[in-house]
């Protein structure tokens, strides 16, 4: 209320609370009123932080017993607000309720896997070159149709390839540059079954799949804003100086990221290939990928391959592959994106260039402790990493 707001006394108190605040390292923002103007505390927000963005933060609203007892109706608008301008109620929450707790174990797994032997890793911070040809493949039954040119565009490209479609690559002769691979399920296994080059890097991240790790390939690991990942930056920061940017992936999948850890190429020239998020052909995927391996010692003459992969897409975009699909097309002129099934003989400037090489920015050594990042996550409020997780990791720590 103004009235209470605006007593010299209670004035006075505000003024206290933001001066300790600051001594600590806090900004304290007071919101008055009965409507706050949240859009408005939203970019003032901006305004203060040190760099401009709020990409890595992670907000929650909370209310005291007494004030939600006393105040109801207030609190609820207040929290529908909030919830508009700083929550994200989305297919994300799905996702996270659905492999939260995997997500979570496979930190711990692959965090120890790398501290005791010797892996090659490198923590991810940027792509750059000047004007370069970006490739990214993916798996849909559209790769088959696009394998030939993609073979005679293949030496101006740099490749991104996601894990899926390796099986058919590889049996093509196409040797990607880079394999995406972000899916902590464990039928991610089922792709890298096979006789893979040791020398291609993985683009992955800690909650990735633990399978990934055991194998000889380079890995890059990329900060996807996970609370796991936030503790790792900010550890990073604070004993080694090294910077770890978060790359956000609103749409959930690995297109979706490998443009966004493309984005800071000056001029890139993006293509794709094998993207459709639709069954076609009669198939939801390519040839050679995981989901045959798995599959096929359950086929019988009554009983397709296509019968148990069908429910992964369906012959229409709908929900959050919709989404995805709309954005990219809206960004294709803007970003300079192509698919190389829309290419003509007129089409001269793309991939007539020779290749400019994609260079890898990134810095080696291991991350803190786990006893230093159970502490940390015991202070996120997110839910996402359990009690019981962080209680283990503290128990079995060895500091």
């Amino acid at each position: 209320m103004a009235e209470i707001y605006e007593l010299p006394s209670f004035q006075t108190e505000i003024n206290e609370l933001i001066k300790k605040g600051k001594n600590v390292g806090l900004n304290l923002f007071i919101v008055t009123g009965t409507k706050p103007n949240w859009s408005e505390f939203k970019n003032h927000l901006h305004l203060e932080s040190e760099d401009g963005q709020l990409t890595n933060s992670k907000w929650t609203f909370y209310e005291t017993p007494n004030y939600e007892r006393l105040f109801p109706n207030l609190v609820k608008e207040c929290r529908n607000y909030f919830l508009s301008q700083f929550s994200v109620q989305n297919t994300n929450e799905t996702t996270i309720e659905h492999f939260r707790k995997l997500w979570t174990h496979q930190y711990l797994k692959n965090k120890n896997w790398i501290e005791s032997g010797n892996q090659d890793v490198s923590w991810f911070q940027s792509f750059s070159s000047d004007n370069p040809n970006v490739m990214f493949l993916g798996a849909s039954p559209r790769l088959e149709l696009e394998i030939e040119s993609i073979k005679t565009l293949r030496k101006n490209f740099t490749i991104f390839a996601c894990d899926t479609s390796l099986g058919f690559l590889l049996s093509k002769g196409v040797f990607p540059d880079y394999i995406v691979s972000f899916d902590s399920g464990r039928g991610t296994l089922f792709h890298f079954i096979m006789d893979l080059p040791k020398d291609i890097p993985i683009i992955t991240w800690l909650g990735g799949s633990p399978y990934l790790f055991e194998l000889p390939n380079p890995k890059i690991l990329v900060n996807t804003g996970h609370p796991l990942d936030q503790i790792l930056e900010h550890l990073f920061q604070i004993t080694t100086n090294q910077k770890w940017p978060h790359y956000q992936n609103s749409s959930l999948n690995l297109l979706g990221m490998v443009l966004s850890v493309t984005a800071s190429i000056k001029d890139r020239n993006f293509m794709m290939a094998g993207v459709s998020f639709i069954s076609e052909q009669g198939k939801s995927h390519c040839n050679g990928t995981g989901y045959e391996r798995y599959y096929l010692p359950q086929l019988h003459r009554k009983q397709s391959l296509e019968s148990f992969t069908k429910r992964l897409y369906t012959g229409v975009r709908k929900g959050k592959n919709q989404i995805v699909w709309d954005e990219l097309n809206n960004q294709k002129e803007m970003n300079k994106i192509h698919f190389v099934s829309e290419l003509t003989p007129f089409d001269t400037n793309i991939g007539s260039n020779e290749k400019v090489k994609v260079k890898l920015h990134s810095f080696q050594g291991f991350p803190p402790k786990i006893s230093d990042v159970a502490k940390w996550a015991n202070q996120d409020p997110s839910g996402i990493i359990h009690t019981k997780t962080i209680n283990t990791w503290l128990r079995f720590s060895p500091d």
